[in-house]
């Protein structure tokens, strides 16, 4: 399966690329993973510029939406491997609403990763531990060495 992961904001801190570059070496096992920092006003004018392609799924991250736990994440990224899906796009730091976001491509509801506000770089780094405890829950691995 391959990711996407689109940050809205020019560039990354070193930390922040360091440390999603660590979770990106541990996850290239498992799939093909790239993001990219894409600044944009909205969710809307950033999918505007995206290829559509009916293999690929759109997941926009938001506060405050539906959390999931890290076994639900897993289920649901196996589902969507099942399904036929090959690309999942992640959206971070984009407004998002579903009432003016009308794409061609699948857009489920926006996945939270904590209850908590946090930063936009913060949120990506969350995301990429996450992706990767989901794909060794899905292997059955343990997640710790």
């Amino acid at each position: 399966m391959n990711h996407i992961i689109y940050f809205n904001c020019k560039k990354l801190s070193a930390d922040i690329s360091d440390a999603i570059a660590e979770y990106a070496k541990r996850l290239s096992s498992y799939c093909k993973i790239n993001w990219y920092c894409k600044p944009a006003k909205d969710f809307q004018t950033l999918s505007s510029t995206l290829t559509v392609s009916a293999h690929t799924l759109w997941i926009p991250i938001q506060t405050g939406a539906s959390v999931r736990t890290s076994e639900e994440l897993a289920a649901q990224l196996n589902q969507i491997g099942i399904q036929g899906i090959s690309t999942v796009c992640f959206f971070i730091g984009y407004d998002y609403d579903s009432r003016i976001c009308d794409t061609d491509t699948q857009t489920p509801s926006p996945l939270s990763l904590s209850s908590m506000d946090i930063s936009l770089e913060l949120t990506g780094v969350v995301l990429f531990e996450q992706l990767y405890r989901s794909y060794r829950i899905i292997h059955q691995q343990p997640y710790h060495k």
